[in-house]
């Protein structure tokens, strides 16, 4: 039988405000299958979620310098993240 530590949820969020990123890994520190990973700017999330492969992606959609909706955007186009569920805060 497969248990559910064989298959780690993977998050990525992407928020410009560590406040924020603390409060999710708050909220999610009891989770030993999720794995959270926190990039506070969002020009290297693209980067981050070519690293991580995550399953998942939280990003926020006000962030300075960067378009919350262009980057849903970049992540459909890209193959690798196109499938990766994205959810906006």
């Amino acid at each position: 039988m497969t248990q559910a530590q064989d298959y780690p949820v993977v998050v990525l969020l992407v928020d410009d405000q560590a406040i924020v990123g603390e409060a999710v890994r708050r909220a999610l520190a009891d989770d030993s299958d999720i794995r959270l990973h926190y990039c506070s700017d969002p020009r290297t999330a693209m980067a981050r979620a070519m690293e991580l492969s995550p399953t998942v992606i939280l990003q926020d959609l006000n962030m300075p310098d960067v378009d919350g909706l262009v980057m849903v955007n970049q992540f459909r186009t890209n193959p690798a993240t196109r499938n990766v569920p994205v959810i906006v805060l």
